[in-house]
């Protein structure tokens, strides 16, 4: 199956699979969901600090080889929240698709705290770096905004990955 490709036809404007090893962590944005910014912090399972720690989270992260990055765009003027569930729906059901075609071990970081899957800033990931090491932008000098989810994933033995 070529993640990128069912991505993009399911709908995401943009998406990537880069090593795992890439991705940046900085424990200090666990501030952000200790500031409680979106209201979940202490509330949703999928939140800090039930979510664990900014060290376990990243060493659970760490466990997988590669992570399919995916981005939607979409109008500042759109309703941010209607835009991130869709983004996390998305999110689902291409994660299911995966399952589907024989590969059962991933772990999902959402858009936003989102079911039981725990959101990039609760692992404490900088978007930012991400995305430049995929060639995506993260944030732009334009009315859009960027959602980004991961589905991180073990290679199987006959699959080949083409990735950043």
């Amino acid at each position: 199956m070529d993640y990128v490709k069912e991505a993009k036809e399911l709908g995401f404007s943009n998406a990537a699979i880069m090593d795992t090893q890439k991705l940046i962590f900085k424990p200090e944005y666990r501030r952000f969901c200790e500031e409680n910014q979106c209201g979940c912090y202490n509330v949703n399972p999928a939140c800090p600090p039930e979510s664990g720690t900014v060290e376990a989270m990243k060493q659970r992260a760490l466990t997988y080889e590669k992570t399919l990055i995916l981005q939607t765009i979409q109008s500042r003027h759109s309703d941010y929240k209607k835009a991130k569930f869709a983004h996390n729906k998305l999110t689902e059901q291409l994660a299911s698709k995966i399952e589907e075609s024989g590969n059962r071990d991933l772990l999902i970081m959402s858009a936003g705290p989102y079911k039981h899957h725990s959101c990039m800033s609760a692992y404490c990931i900088d978007a930012q770096e991400m995305a430049d090491a995929v060639g995506m932008i993260c944030w732009g000098n334009d009315d859009k905004i960027r959602y980004f989810s991961q589905i991180l994933f073990h290679v199987k033995a006959r699959e080949t990955v083409d990735f950043f």
